[in-house]
């Protein structure tokens, strides 16, 4: 064989077993289509590793989240307002808790990932928290946005279980 079949067999067993991580995270999380669209569109991925994939989730949490704020303000109203309220703050708490979690993706010791674990576990409640608030007559446009939030929070608890 010549080393440029070498080459390119290596490169596509590489190729493989990043679409293959890809698809083990998704597999699990709550929305694997939306997961692997987002992950497979995002170019950073092709070749990425765990950390790199957990770096892309967090990105899209963040902005999910974000966007979840923007909705609830959207529809906020005089019989809501309460309640879009705690939804306004709970995903402002995430936002923030989320932001947290970027320097700790690249640490390799234990400390750190368990921090980043526990973190992400209290940015998924607290996108949860409006949902659960709302309970049946959540507004259709704000259980989208929070949906979407709760699967990229999700995702980075599910690489971030993964990371030693």
């Amino acid at each position: 064989m010549s080393y440029l079949t070498i080459i390119f067999v290596c490169l596509a067993i590489l190729s493989q077993c990043q679409a293959d991580l890809i698809g083990d995270f998704c597999a699990k999380s709550n929305n694997p289509s939306l997961c692997v669209q987002v992950l497979r569109s995002d170019p950073r991925s092709s070749g990425a590793n765990a950390r790199g994939l957990a770096e892309i989730a967090l990105e899209n949490a963040v902005s999910a989240t974000q966007a979840s704020i923007d909705v609830a303000k959207s529809v906020s109203n005089p019989g809501n307002k309460g309640i879009i309220d705690t939804c306004i703050e709970v995903f402002g708490d995430a936002v923030d808790t989320l932001n947290e979690c970027k320097p700790l993706i690249p640490k390799q010791d234990m400390g750190s990932i368990g921090t980043l674990r526990i973190k992400g576990s209290a940015a998924l409640t607290d996108v949860n928290t409006c949902s659960d608030e709302f309970g049946a007559n959540e507004p259709p446009q704000l259980t989208q946005a929070s949906a979407r939030a709760y699967t990229f929070v999700q995702l980075l608890l599910i690489i971030a279980k993964t990371l030693q």
